[in-house]
C-alpha cells in the first residue's frame, strides 16, 4: 500500500463507529434507508432514538404516500428530483415516502436503495398504509 493510501486514525475511527439506519415496517415488509448527511436527518434519527414513529400515510400526487409528523423539524431544502425510496420531509412537518419522482424544494432524511418504485407500490398498497420508522444501529 502506498502512503497516500493509507488511512488516518480520524478515516479509521470513521469507518468502524455505529452507523444508523432507518427501519420502515409498511405491510409486513421492512424497508431499510440509509440516513442522509444534513442537520434534518441528525434531528429525525434524534427523535426515532426515543421511541418508534408511527404514521398513517395517504397517497398524494401518484408517486408518494405522506402524513403529518407530530413535531415541526428543522428544514434543509435543495431543489432535488426524489425517486423512489427516498423518505423526504416536506415543509418541516409533513414525511413522504416516494414510490415516483417529484422534483421540487424538499429536505432528503433517507434514501432506499433496494426497491424499485413498481416494489414499494405493491408493498405500501394502493390506498392509505399505517407505517412504524425505527432506528437501529450497527456496524
Amino acid at each position: 500500500m502506498r502512503p497516500e493510501e493509507t488511512p488516518t486514525p480520524e478515516e479509521l475511527w470513521e469507518a468502524v463507529r455505529p452507523r444508523p439506519m432507518l427501519v420502515i415496517r409498511a405491510n409486513d415488509t421492512v424497508i431499510y434507508a440509509h440516513p442522509e448527511d444534513n442537520p434534518s436527518a441528525r434531528a429525525f434519527l434524534e427523535k426515532l432514538s426515543a421511541e418508534a414513529l408511527v404514521l398513517e400515510l395517504r397517497d398524494c400526487g401518484g408517486f408518494e404516500k405522506s402524513g403529518p409528523l407530530p413535531w415541526e423539524m428543522p428544514r434543509n431544502d435543495r431543489e432535488i428530483t426524489a425517486g423512489p425510496g427516498d423518505l423526504i420531509l416536506f415543509q418541516g412537518n409533513t414525511l413522504a415516502l416516494y414510490y415516483g419522482e417529484n422534483t421540487r424544494s424538499l429536505t432528503r432524511l433517507a434514501r432506499n436503495f433496494k426497491f424499485t418504485g413498481e416494489e414499494l407500490l405493491e408493498i405500501l398498497g394502493d390506498g392509505d398504509v399505517t407505517v412504524e420508522i425505527s432506528v437501529e444501529w450497527s456496524e
